[in-house]
């Protein structure tokens, strides 16, 4: 059995690197021509590091949450559908919250490319509830 350390050490590796890989493989969904974004490789790399720690900010008080109201870290031996379903909860309502804040303050703009849900684009929509699943699951293993 993994101890705790071992887990929260591996979440964090597991929650940037997962994270990056979403925030580079999904930066086509955007409109890198329109400010405040810009079309530039010294824009670029800094903006998707950036949003990776954002994403990784997220996902701790997302665990955390969820490890204060458990009374401990102990939950991710054997977290529940309950669990699953906070990790869901949580990591929608954060993602709704940054895009409809991004779209009233003009952070960035989707491409023609983006699938959106009521103005709101599905790949980010759903990055943090679906990485947070996958980072339990990997930690549970």
């Amino acid at each position: 059995m993994k101890s705790i350390h071992k887990k929260i050490i591996l979440f964090f590796i597991l929650a940037f690197s997962l994270n990056l890989a979403w925030e580079v493989s999904h930066s086509f969904l955007y409109d890198w021509s329109k400010l405040p974004l810009h079309n530039d490789i010294y824009f670029y790399i800094p903006k998707i590091l950036y949003s990776t720690l954002g994403d990784l900010i997220f996902l701790t008080l997302i665990f955390a949450v969820i490890s204060i109201k458990s009374g401990n870290l102990e939950w991710m031996n054997n977290p529940g559908k309950a669990d699953y379903f906070k990790i869901i909860f949580l990591g929608l309502i954060i993602a709704i919250f940054i895009e409809v804040r991004a779209m009233l303050f003009q952070k960035w703009a989707y491409n023609e490319l983006m699938p959106t849900m009521f103005g709101i684009g599905i790949t980010p929509l759903i990055q943090l509830a679906l990485t947070g699943i996958f980072i339990l699951w990997m930690i549970k293993k």
